[in-house]
């Protein structure tokens, strides 16, 4: 009897402790994930001016950012395996020491050749690093609670482009271009030290897994992926969603300074308010996504509708305080969705393989980062045109409507309170 209640109250105690650490899990999470975010948005911030000293023309400017995502695709699915061989916390530690001092590199290039060889390899040692947080948020959060974590953690995209926009144009002033990267470097690995120091695989009591979706398999392995229905559909509307979105990050100041004649300040600006606006949107999406009964496709059809509308709209503005006014319309359509797809791998995946399945659905959405800034590039290149190049960007998020529509979603029970 005395010994059932020890272990009950070890069990209460463990628990409690598990509940207030989750926290901490989250926090480390969103921290990482907003330096990542800050150095991707980097090279937009300062490609006008840096292209100058390493002699890149117009049409090259989107280069690096492709360079980048090439890497970090073809390392998603192998960086999610690891993620699940290993665990979440070395796995992201590794990763981001690893894209640190790749980063710190980068500061030093001067040539075209070694800017695009040293950004590739950045992306390859990035690829565990988005899967590893969310297998870590899935083991700490309860599915009643992912909505509201994943919506808290992807935040860290909107304040990694609002830091990297608000700071960088003044940090250029001081530092150059160069400077910036080197700052940059050192910062990653100090995160990658602080997430290996912090972070937890599991917490000790563990939370109660969605079920494995009908086509899972129970297993590991790209045939499995393959026959889940549901989680080949959300990869592929989230490529089309991507496409948008990372194309947008890629291009939305140099298309704005390069066709309208706006400064590099009032174009960053603009892109503040619309990563602004996503601070509040994501969590309010998470929020609700957890206390409304119901599937979340609907919710994602009708975000990645409204995203295509914004582009287009936003496309054929010409005046700058309109532009601001819309800032943070179009923040909602290339933030909102983000919350849901990257909460709902978890519960078409089975539990044992979220790194791995979150690394093949990865993979999809972010070949948009591979292809889409060099559409961009080669239609505003051809045309000026700041309309076709939104245009092009606005077709992503619209097949993405249809894309969604083969899901067969299991309901999540609502939280309550």
């Amino acid at each position: 009897m005395d010994a059932t209640k020890s272990s009950s109250d070890t069990t209460v105690h463990l628990a409690a402790k598990a509940s207030r650490y989750r926290w901490v899990i989250l926090a480390v999470c969103w921290l990482a994930y907003t330096l990542i975010y800050l150095n991707r948005t980097a090279w937009s911030v300062v490609a006008v001016d840096a292209s100058h000293s390493i002699g890149l023309s117009v049409a090259q400017l989107g280069i690096f950012a492709t360079a980048m995502s090439i890497g970090y695709v073809v390392t998603n699915i192998p960086g999610g395996i690891v993620a699940d061989l290993i665990g979440g916390r070395l796995a992201v530690g590794i990763s981001l020491v690893l894209a640190g001092i790749l980063t710190f590199a980068f500061g030093t290039v001067h040539n075209l050749g070694v800017g695009i060889a040293i950004q590739v390899l950045i992306g390859l040692v990035s690829g565990a690093d988005v899967a590893s947080f969310t297998k870590l948020l899935s083991r700490w959060f309860p599915p009643r609670e992912r909505g509201t974590a994943f919506g808290l953690y992807i935040t860290a995209t909107a304040f990694g482009s609002v830091i990297a926009n608000a700071s960088i144009p003044a940090l250029m002033a001081r530092l150059d271009w160069n400077g910036v990267y080197y700052l940059f470097g050192v910062l990653t690995v100090v995160v990658g030290v602080v997430c290996w120091a912090l972070l937890r695989n599991d917490p000790p009591v563990p939370v109660s897994p969605v079920p494995a979706s009908p086509g899972s398999g129970g297993r590991l392995g790209f045939a499995a992926m393959l026959k889940n229905r549901n989680l080949l559909s959300l990869a592929a509307a989230g490529l089309g969603m991507q496409w948008a979105t990372l194309g947008f990050l890629a291009w939305g100041n140099s298309l704005m300074v390069k066709s309208l004649g706006l400064s590099a300040g009032k174009a960053a600006l603009v892109m503040v308010i619309v990563s602004t606006t996503a601070i509040g949107v994501k969590p309010l999406v998470g929020f609700l996504s957890d206390r409304l009964r119901g599937t979340r496709k609907a919710h994602l059809m009708i975000l990645s509708g409204y995203f295509a509308l914004i582009l287009i709209v936003f496309g054929l503005v010409r005046d700058y305080t309109v532009l601001l006014i819309l800032a943070p319309l179009l923040g909602l359509g290339v933030y909102g969705y983000t919350v849901l797809t990257n909460s709902t791998v978890p519960q078409y995946a089975d539990p044992r393989f979220v790194g791995g399945a979150f690394g093949f659905a990865n993979t999809a959405w972010q070949l948009g980062g591979v292809f889409a800034p060099v559409a961009v590039g080669a239609v505003f290149s051809a045309t000026g045109s700041l309309f076709l190049s939104f245009g092009v960007l606005a077709v992503g998020p619209l097949l993405g409507v249809l894309l969604l529509l083969p899901i067969r979603e299991r309901a999540v029970p609502a939280a309550v309170g």
